[in-house]
């Protein structure tokens, strides 16, 4: 961006709000444990003429030039005028969640912008929520906690946005009166087929209940990724699966709809999953089970059966070891660290026996069958995995 770019950039700016030209869009959220919206994030846009400006090129430049403070106190009062205006048509109270930038935390008495928005349109203060960033927390430790008690005294509720990706300090988060925790859309997005990724979000997911806090999961943006989370116990999504950030009205007309998250997978007590990318292989292991009664999923290599994984409550999992990309055996190792209930058998040839026997030693393979398989012996232990999988998931009941 060039200087004379800049500043013309920047005296537009500071005209938009007298013009009219900002506005609020609204991304919904959803609850994983009914399906339904359970408030939204209010996200600024700036229209210029017939120019929307992307909010990664203004919100920068109204931070460095302090702007970002007007514009900031507008947002919650703006925010707050909308909660009005939606309980005055009778809808249902709702909570509406708005960005507040360290520089409006530290410079822009923000206690007397939101306590004054809230009396000016009799909004209920359990209705707004003010996100806030962990590098934000971390710059004054004890004039944030300060403020956020404050803040807390007001009735607002609290969020810590992109948590993870900053300067986490379990000790500090354990003081600051924070009601909500909300995950990057960066391990979002890996957590499915990333077995480190995945034990971030739930070592995140289990720490916040601990603390008795609430998660919601940002970037969500495929029906495998919902399903994981739902497992995990997350408490509520944002992303375009559930919905993009939209205008008023549509925002309304998808509260009007009642429309719901895809629903939780149905558990079927016999349900297996075939990993192999030579489709003559899993043609025969589909004719040598065909009696058997299973629910049978199928994958053609090792990512496609972690998304199946996620998706799907899954009791037993067959892989062929040779595969392009990640072998059966990493595939497997995997499947052992995101979905240990799972119980995994892998097919190889003699030439691979060494990867398998690590895998073996590693706990990562339950049973193990060399090509070509005796169709008689691995029904059997498809049948014995079937058994001690119900066995262990009546003996820990709670495992997701």
């Amino acid at each position: 961006m060039s200087v004379l770019f800049r500043l013309e950039q920047e005296s537009a700016l500071r005209h938009a709000l007298e013009r009219d030209e900002l506005e609020l869009y609204f991304q919904a959220q959803g609850d994983l444990h009914n399906g339904r919206v359970s408030g939204a994030e209010a996200l600024l846009r700036w229209r210029r003429g017939d120019t929307v400006v992307p909010p990664s090129e203004f919100i920068p430049l109204a931070e460095k030039s302090g702007l970002i403070v007007p514009i900031g106190a507008w947002v919650i009062d703006t925010a707050c005028a909308h909660l009005r205006a939606w309980a005055d048509q009778g809808l249902a109270e709702t909570r509406l969640a708005v960005n507040v930038s360290a520089r409006q935390f530290f410079a822009g008495d923000l206690e007397s912008v939101v306590s004054e928005a809230l009396a000016r349109h009799g909004v209920k203060p359990s209705c707004l929520e003010l996100e806030l960033t962990e590098s934000l927390l971390m710059h004054d430790p004890e004039a944030t906690t300060a403020l956020l008690h404050r803040l807390k005294d007001l009735g607002v509720s609290l969020s810590l946005d992109d948590f993870g990706t900053g300067y986490s300090c379990f000790a500090y988060l354990s003081r600051f009166p924070i009601d909500t925790l909300k995950i990057d859309q960066s391990f979002v997005r890996d957590m499915v087929t990333q077995a480190n990724t995945a034990s971030i979000v739930a070592a995140i997911i289990g720490l916040a209940h601990r603390l008795n806090l609430h998660v919601v999961a940002e970037g969500v943006e495929n029906e495998a990724q919902l399903a994981y989370l739902r497992r995990l116990g997350c408490d509520e999504i944002q992303g375009y699966l559930f919905s993009r950030p939209v205008p008023e009205a549509d925002y309304l007309a998808l509260l009007a709809s009642d429309t719901t998250l895809p629903g939780a997978p149905q558990t079927a007590a016999h349900t297996l999953l075939l990993v192999d990318d030579e489709p003559g292989i899993l043609s025969a292991l589909r004719r040598m089970l065909r009696q058997e009664g299973y629910r049978i999923l199928i994958a053609n290599n090792a990512l496609e059966g972690l998304e199946l994984l996620a998706r799907e409550a899954v009791q037993v999992v067959i892989s062929d070891q040779r595969m392009p990309g990640l072998s059966g055996s990493e595939f497997l190792a995997r499947v052992k660290d995101m979905h240990p209930d799972c119980l995994r058998i892998i097919l190889s040839g003699q030439a691979d026996m060494a990867s398998v026997l690590d895998a073996i030693n590693n706990g990562a393979v339950y049973k193990f069958f060399t090509k070509p398989w005796d169709d008689a012996q691995l029904r059997e232990r498809i049948r014995e995995a079937f058994r001690v999988q119900a066995a262990l998931a009546l003996a820990n009941p709670l495992q997701p």
